[in-house]
C-alpha cells in the first residue's frame, strides 16, 4: 500500500466523529463529499511525505488526511499520545536503539475503514542525549478477533532528510498461526501442569527495566475505557499488581521471553482503587515498522 496519485479519497466511507480537545488545532479544510478535482499540491505532500507533512494551507478531500497542529506547549489526546509512545517503542524493538518519547508536535488523521494517524515525534536518544524527530503511523481499526482494541503500526523511522519509501500493511497471513485467530482466555497463575517453557512471570526488576510493560498497562486500561477518554485519563497512573509472559520462542533465559517477536501479555494491574485483568497479544509479521496489538480487558472490583 502506498500514496500515489492521490488514491486516498477512494472507498472511503464518510468521516466519522472525531473531537478534538480545546488544546487541539485541527485545520479547517475539509471539502464536499461529492467528486471533486483534487488540490495538486495536496497530492504532493501526501505523496512525498506518506502523509506525515501536509502544510494546512492547501484543499483537504473529503476524508483526506487531515492535519493537526499543537505548537510548543499544547498536548495531544491522550490516545494519541499512546499512539506516539507505540511508534517509539516499536522503532526501539527493530533498531535495538533506546529512544525516549518527549512529545508529539504535530499529527495528522485519516478516515478510512479504521482510524489511521500519522504522527511526528520528538524523541531523544539516551545513548547519546541527541534529538530525533520519529514519524509512525498507527491505525485502529474494527475487531477481528473478538478484541476490544486494535491497534497497528505501519511505519516507524526516524524522519529522512529526503522523502522516501512506502507504506506496507501487516501481513496478517504472516503472523505466526499461534497468535491468530479469537483471543486467548486469560490466565491468572501458573498450574504445576503448565508449560513452563511458554510462560514467564515478570519479576519487579523486568518492570524497572522495561517501561514498556507500563505502556502496555495504559493500553490495557484505554481498552476498556476506549469510548470514555476523560474516564480513562481519570484512572491514571495505573499500578501493575501481575503480568504473565506467554509465548512459543524458546529463549536461554526465562525474562528474555520479553522480547519475543510475538508474545501474549496476561496482565494484573489497579487504577483509581480499581482491580482490571487484560489480555494483550502483541503479534509481528516480521517487517520493520509493524507491530500488532490485540487486547482484552475487564474490570474485577473496587478495592
Amino acid at each position: 500500500m502506498f500514496y500515489g496519485s492521490c488514491w486516498i479519497v477512494e472507498n472511503y466511507l464518510t468521516k466519522p466523529a472525531f473531537h478534538l480537545s480545546k488544546t487541539e488545532e485541527e485545520v479547517d479544510g475539509w471539502t464536499s463529499e461529492e467528486d471533486e478535482e483534487l488540490d495538486e499540491e495536496y497530492c504532493r505532500q501526501v505523496t512525498e511525505s506518506l502523509g506525515f507533512d501536509i502544510d494546512g494551507k492547501v484543499c483537504i478531500p473529503a476524508c483526506g488526511i487531515s492535519p493537526v497542529f499543537l505548537g510548543a506547549k499544547k498536548n495531544p489526546r491522550s490516545e494519541v499520545a499512546l499512539y506516539g509512545r507505540l511508534g517509539v517503542h516499536c522503532f526501539n524493538i527493530d533498531k535495538e536503539r533506546k529512544l525516549q518519547y518527549m512529545r508529539i508536535p504535530k499529527y495528522n488523521v485519516q478516515y478510512p475503514k479504521a482510524m489511521s494517524f500519522h504522527i511526528t515525534v520528538e524523541v531523544n536518544d539516551l545513548a547519546d542525549n541527541s534529538p530525533h524527530t520519529l514519524q509512525t503511523l498507527v491505525t485502529r481499526s474494527f475487531s477481528r478477533n473478538g478484541e476490544d482494541l486494535r491497534v497497528s503500526t505501519g511505519i516507524c523511522r526516524i524522519k529522512p532528510q529526503t522523502p522516501e519509501g512506502e507504506i506496507c500493511l501487516v501481513d496478517e497471513e504472516a503472523i505466526d498461526k499461534f497468535y491468530r485467530g479469537v483471543m486467548p482466555n486469560f490466565v491468572s497463575k501458573l498450574g504445576a501442569d503448565d508449560d513452563k517453557l511458554r510462560f514467564y512471570e515478570v519479576q519487579e526488576q523486568d518492570i524497572c527495566a522495561n517501561d514498556w510493560l507500563r505502556l502496555y498497562t495504559e493500553f490495557a486500561l484505554f481498552s476498556y475505557w476506549r469510548y470514555n477518554e476523560d474516564g480513562f485519563e481519570s484512572c491514571l497512573l495505573v499500578e501493575i499488581k501481575k503480568i504473565i509472559v506467554e509465548t512459543c520462542e524458546t529463549h536461554r533465559e526465562p525474562r528474555m521471553k520479553l522480547k519475543s517477536s510475538n508474545a501474549i501479555f496476561h496482565i494484573n494491574f489497579n487504577a483509581k482503587s480499581c482491580d482490571y485483568k487484560s489480555v494483550l497479544r502483541r503479534t509481528t509479521d516480521g517487517k520493520p515498522g509493524h507491530i500488532v496489538l490485540e487486547i482484552n480487558t475487564w474490570k474485577l472490583s473496587s478495592t
